[in-house]
């Protein structure tokens, strides 16, 4: 044994029953870990898709995770665990790759039809194919959204590949947001862990020791349990750090039983530990999250400043309709040809409809016109559904090409036009690739920038400009009246 543990061979252990790391080898459980565990594993087993499990720091979401896997591993799952949650868009999709076994391109299109491929490959061979994300409270609402686009690759009947975001609190209070409705709405399953109780906390010492090599001879007396409960409230990883330093008070007494005594003393190290110049913190309670959380300000802030920017778009119309100016010459929207892109951004993806024929053109205005032209494959994958549902809108293959029909604005769309603008620019906010505090009702580079990120994400050809495919389906799905 290692000379730095030299005080557990003199307790008789072989190993460290109370590490700092997941250890799934040595997994204890309880009735409720039981039941979560049994639920996401029949989840991910009967490819329902979405799986959320969430719990406070400490509280084992990473052993479990740990388990699951070794678990399904033996039912014919392939798993990926990414947990580096600070990668963003394409990397993040590459680590996703990565952990698959797959190489990344960067480009995003182009690595979501190879992991599609990949998981068309394990379907048909019979295998399920798992992605598990650690600390997911650090995802961004755009790598939500890249989260969205993979949670909807699937066939007609099952979800191809299985999901499971495990995070803090935090990733609850994100995704109740109102923008992630639509990711919220996929989760099947919500495993919410909580601390061990008094009497599951005596066991789970006890079963620690066993585990380690213990004869039975290392004992918790009864109200040394009660301090460990009320100052740890049962969190597994603060019982670790508390109990490793009663097994250095045992080693140095040469003793065998943790009475109260040691158990004051092991508590009041930790919390020397954790002082580091600040306050004590107060124990642990694992309770029901909050909504409001250290992000909500930050929220409530974009959230204003948007409201203020269109507030302040408002005043100008109002004061150019009383102080008339020189009208500017209307831009007219680029062409309505577009092309496939090279990278994909998240964007609610459904199982497209089959083409249909057009039995009537749709409705036209005095300033409308029939528009049709084709939709790329990337698009039609990803919004084919939804745009077939949509009034006025008309969907048919022509020679294993799709096109699509609706009626368009005549004079295209006017980004010089602030109101037009602003709509335009709050539509992009709920897509996520703008910030609220950048909606202003003037179309300039952050916009343009913003537009092309999503053009790109369905496959259209990233112009930043507002073409009349762009525009019907900003306005279709993405637009909020001012």
């Amino acid at each position: 044994m290692n000379a730095r543990y030299s005080h557990l061979a003199t307790l008789g252990l072989v190993r460290n029953p109370f590490p700092y790391t997941p250890d799934a080898g040595c997994y204890y459980t309880t009735p409720h870990l039981d039941e979560q565990r049994v639920e996401l594993e029949h989840c991910i087993l009967s490819r329902k898709g979405f799986c959320l499990l969430t719990a406070e720091v400490g509280m084992g979401k990473s052993t479990l995770v740990r388990r699951l896997m070794a678990d399904l591993a033996q039912q014919q799952v392939v798993s990926a665990l990414v947990f580096n949650t600070f990668l963003q868009g394409p990397e993040l999709l590459s680590a996703v790759l990565q952990d698959f076994g797959l190489d990344g391109t960067g480009s995003m299109a182009t690595d979501i039809n190879v992991l599609n491929n990949f998981l068309l490959d394990n379907h048909r061979e019979g295998k399920t194919c798992l992605l598990i994300i650690d600390d997911a409270q650090n995802l961004t609402e755009s790598s939500l959204e890249l989260i969205r686009l993979l949670c909807n690759l699937e066939t007609d009947q099952e979800k191809l590949l299985q999901i499971l975001l495990a995070g803090q609190p935090e990733l609850e209070a994100t995704l109740a947001q109102h923008s992630l409705r639509q990711l919220r709405s996929r989760v099947v399953k919500h495993a919410r862990l909580y601390g061990l109780n008094s009497m599951e906390i005596a066991d789970y010492v006890r079963f620690r020791f066993e585990s380690s090599g213990s004869d039975g001879s290392l004992m918790l007396q009864a109200d040394a349990c009660q301090l460990l409960l009320q100052e740890t409230a049962g969190v597994p990883r603060q019982v670790h750090l508390v109990m490793d330093r009663c097994l250095y008070g045992l080693a140095a007494r040469n003793g065998k039983v943790i009475d109260a005594a040691l158990m004051k003393q092991a508590i009041q190290d930790c919390r020397i530990q954790l002082d580091a110049g600040a306050a004590a913190p107060a124990p642990l309670v694992p309770t029901v999250p909050p909504v409001a959380t250290a992000a909500a300000p930050a929220r409530r802030w974009a959230q204003t400043a948007a409201a203020l920017s269109v507030l302040a778009v408002a005043a100008v119309l109002w004061y150019q309709s009383v102080h008339p100016v020189q009208a500017k010459a209307v831009t007219p929207a680029l062409s309505a040809e577009v092309t496939a892109s090279t990278s994909a951004k998240a964007i609610e993806p459904v199982a497209a409809a089959p083409g249909k024929a057009c039995a009537a053109p749709p409705s036209l205005s005095q300033d409308r016109v029939l528009t049709t032209q084709p939709l790329p494959e990337l698009a039609h994958r990803l919004l084919g559904g939804r745009l077939a549902r949509q009034d006025g809108v008309c969907l048919e293959s022509r020679q294993g090409q799709h096109w699509i029909t609706w009626a368009a604005p005549a004079a295209g769309y006017d980004d010089k036009d602030r109101l037009s603008a602003a709509r335009f620019q709050i539509a992009l906010t709920h897509y996520g690739s703008l910030q609220p505090a950048d909606v202003d009702g003037v179309w300039g580079e952050k916009s343009s920038n913003a537009l092309q990120r999503f053009q790109s994400g369905i496959g259209l050809e990233p112009t930043g400009k507002v073409d009349t495919l762009s525009g019907l389906i900003l306005e279709k799905f993405y637009v909020r009246e001012p």
